[in-house]
């Protein structure tokens, strides 16, 4: 069983949604609600892939649509961010 998160589901989805608008970078907001910038990386890839559902607790299947790794690879092949930003 996994741990519960103690930020909420409102305050990831806002942190995202205001890095999303220009609102600051992965660093500032992440100092902003008091999370290291890494963490706010990852809450963000899972937002952009699975939108408002993604920090839905429920059980789902976590598999990555067919258009989603054609992005990510074409935003590699780009030079728009490494393997390791990309994961």
């Amino acid at each position: 069983m996994g741990k519960k998160s103690q930020y909420s589901i409102e305050t990831k989805t806002q942190a995202c949604k205001d890095y999303e608008k220009g609102k600051g970078s992965f660093q500032s907001i992440a100092e902003e609600i008091g999370v290291n910038w890494t963490t706010l990386r990852e809450w963000y890839f899972k937002y952009r892939e699975h939108g408002v559902n993604a920090f839905d607790t429920t059980k789902r299947n976590n598999s990555y649509t067919k258009e989603f790794k054609l992005e990510v690879i074409e935003e590699y092949i780009t030079n728009k961010g490494s393997y390791i930003d990309l994961a």
